[in-house]
């Protein structure tokens, strides 16, 4: 942190007079900031590029009750933010995710996991206004104009030195500054948003309820993919999700005189009634042991032995065990009609790596070819196995097997089921295919925990954990007769 305060002060000292005048105090933090490499009208610019980027990667919820829902919630807090020389928008990302970020110019985004996980409409409002306070303390415009700063210190650095490997050092510096908020940042968007929760009425204590939301979501992800949860702040972590942040929250919280009471629980159960969960229809989903994507009418099984961590452009099966086995699967284009033993050799491999045992085979009826090459994985060798599998004459299914030395026999048998059960979806499983989504259900005198969860679409044994952490409950806490709560159903 020193060596990277000292650049920006080096660079600052070598700036014109202009610049140094563009040091102002913030009206939402008190602070005095430099943030004169981007003004507002460069802000607006960059973030309308990057926000078409986001929507483009994870898509918007086609739901329009669902964006009316956020759009309400942004209007209510819009009218309590210092700043106004910007155009707010609020965002629903297409994205399980249980995240929300904000972009230059006041463009802010909540992933659809966060309404999943929030159990008031006054904690959705805690993320939401958080981002509102990144954008009002400036964070992202000081974030850019710091790091340029950094990066023409260490250019002068380097012509006084005479040594061209420093600007390439504080070059990975200063983009590592830019990969995360710092902790200070974040708990200056806490109180920020603390702030514009009890000015709009809201119960500014569902920051601090939410922060715990995200622990058990966290919590949660970790016992899916069969890891130990670690408590603990990360650098490159957007948001650290840390006990004291979340008793901090509350601190901050408690000490307003008069504070909003609104909570809106029943507000947020009636939005998220139907809302998916997990996985979109669009880029695919699990049921069951099958991935499934309805939109390009394919599927196959993915043995329970791999975490399959499903993305955008592509499905990444890892082991569960300790062997670092893994699998990638996407889509690519080919020339019309190449045979699948030319794609690899000459369009996918490109003829630049020695490859071992090509076969020609028969995927469900589909031409297909495999061959295997040697690599690495996480720096230590591996066997590669490819293999192309032709969807259309235009078009390839592939999977990348990774096998380390490690990798049992059991796992490559799982790897060698995957490839061989593609298929195509019949036109009826196209048309019965459905996500799984939240019901919300009102727990009756004789409910509990265990009677809820297993009305619950998973068979993975962590569904008291799941019901737990998406109804913000901890462990040991009663089902209350009368109360409504979410499940996950398909």
């Amino acid at each position: 942190m020193q060596f990277r305060k000292s650049l920006a002060v080096t660079a600052l000292c070598l700036l014109s007079v202009p610049f140094i005048a563009s040091c102002t105090a913030n009206e939402a933090t008190g602070r005095s900031q430099f943030t004169g490499l981007m003004n507002s009208a460069s802000e607006t610019q960059i973030g309308s590029g990057e926000q078409q980027k986001a929507q483009t990667q994870f898509g918007v919820v086609s739901d329009p009750a669902i964006q009316a829902y956020v759009d309400g919630i942004c209007a209510r807090l819009l009218p309590v933010v210092e700043r106004h020389d910007i155009n707010y928008t609020c965002t629903v990302l297409d994205s399980p995710v249980v995240n929300a970020f904000a972009l230059p110019g006041g463009y802010v985004n909540i992933n659809r996991g966060v309404l999943a996980f929030a159990n008031s409409e006054a904690e959705v409002a805690s993320v939401l206004a958080h981002e509102m306070g990144h954008v009002t303390a400036r964070h992202i415009s000081e974030r850019y104009t710091q790091s340029t700063l950094a990066q023409l210190g260490a250019t002068a650095l380097s012509v006084g030195i005479g040594n061209a490997a420093a600007n390439q050092l504080v070059g990975v510096g200063a983009n590592m500054y830019l990969a995360s908020y710092s902790r200070a940042q974040e708990s200056e968007a806490d109180e920020l948003g603390i702030r514009y929760l009890n000015k709009a009425g809201y119960d500014p204590m569902a920051m601090s309820s939410f922060l715990a939301g995200l622990q058990r979501s966290a919590k949660l992800q970790a016992a899916e993919e069969g890891a130990d949860y670690k408590e603990g702040y990360s650098f490159m972590a957007s948001h650290p999700m840390t006990s004291e942040r979340v008793a901090r929250a509350a601190s901050v919280a408690a000490a307003y005189p008069v504070r909003g009471t609104d909570e809106g629980v029943d507000r947020q159960m009636q939005a998220i009634s139907g809302l998916v969960y997990g996985d979109s229809p669009k880029d695919g989903f699990m049921k069951g042991d099958t991935f499934m994507h309805p939109g390009l009418g394919f599927a196959f099984v993915t043995p329970r032995s791999f975490v399959v961590k499903n993305q955008p452009d592509k499905v990444v099966g890892v082991s569960r065990g300790k062997s670092g086995a893994a699998f990638v699967f996407d889509v690519a284009q080919k020339p019309h009609g190449m045979a699948p033993a030319d794609y690899i050799a000459q369009s996918w491999t490109k003829g630049q790596t020695p490859l071992e045992g090509m076969q020609t085979m028969d995927v469900n009826g589909m031409r297909a070819a495999t061959a295997q090459v040697q690599g690495r994985v996480n720096n230590a060798p591996a066997l590669m196995r490819l293999v192309a599998i032709e969807w259309s004459p235009t078009e390839v299914f592939r999977f990348q097997f990774a096998m380390p030395q490690a990798t049992t026999s059991a796992e490559i048998e799982d790897l060698k089921r995957i490839s061989y059960s593609l298929r195509h979806l019949t036109p009826a499983e196209i048309a019965n295919a459905q996500p799984k989504r939240m019901a919300v259900v009102t727990a009756g005198m004789g409910d509990t925990v265990a009677s809820l969860t297993r009305r619950m679409a998973f068979d993975d044994g962590l569904n008291d954990q799941r019901f737990r952490a998406i109804n913000g409950l901890n462990e040991g806490d009663p089902v209350v007769p009368g109360r409504k709560y979410k499940i996950v159903i398909q």
